[in-house]
């Protein structure tokens, strides 16, 4: 009779460990593979200028796993009315704390801008200046770091991105071959040049190549899209 009890209450721990383990809550802070954590923005009359700095993965592998991770800092130039910028060279002289970057800008794939990568941490209290020069012009601006002024910072960011996209990863994960990896952004709304709303992007990618993404006001928090 004994020996039965004890088999019983082995039986039902079994069962309750089981449903707790059913029940586990995912955590996308502990997937994300690509994070904005500082944006410098600048403008004159005709073109603008922003760095962001962050982290992202090193090798990119769509695996579920979060791999050594290193700094970037994108410069990024393009023009205040989002017209292509002519085919020229767009040489750039970066200062950030008194350390010059200087080189040639490369055209981005994705939109009408020119970028480059310096690859390295840019802190929030930091002194950049951009000057980027072309054909016919001189751009030379110095930067303000705008995402210290978001009433959501990164962090609240995430968490308002996990609690809207709870049952969506769930039923995503309820797979156990099944990974994801999270990618953040700092986007701006560019379909009026006179407002300057920004939003964080948190999107999520599964190993199976479903995807789920939430885009969030930077000043606000309330939640602009959501695809799912």
């Amino acid at each position: 009779m004994k020996k039965k009890l004890l088999i019983f209450v082995a039986l039902i721990v079994s069962v309750l460990s089981l449903s707790a383990c059913g029940k586990t809550k995912i955590n996308i802070a502990d997937y994300v593979i690509e994070e904005r954590n500082q944006l410098f923005t600048g403008q004159d009359s005709l073109y603008s200028a922003t760095l962001s700095s962050g982290l992202r993965e090193e090798n990119y592998s769509l695996d579920g796993i979060v791999g050594n991770m290193i700094d970037f800092a994108v410069v990024t130039f393009m023009r205040l009315d989002s017209n292509p910028l002519a085919n020229d060279t767009y040489r750039y002289n970066v200062t950030i704390n008194e350390q010059n970057y200087t080189g040639t800008l490369e055209k981005s794939p994705y939109d009408n801008s020119y970028a480059i990568d310096l690859g390295v941490a840019v802190p929030a209290d930091a002194s950049v200046n951009v000057q980027i020069t072309f054909t016919g012009y001189a751009f030379n601006q110095d930067l303000e770091n705008t995402s210290v002024n978001f009433a959501v910072d990164k962090t609240t960011a995430l968490n308002i991105a996990n609690q809207t996209l709870e049952e969506e990863i769930k039923n995503i994960t309820s797979d156990k071959n099944n990974k994801i990896e999270v990618v953040m952004k700092i986007l701006k709304d560019y379909s009026n040049s006179e407002l300057k709303t920004y939003y964080w992007y948190v999107g999520i990618i599964a190993t199976n190549g479903e995807t789920l993404g939430v885009l969030i006001d930077a000043n606000t928090g309330n939640i602009i899209a959501k695809k799912v």
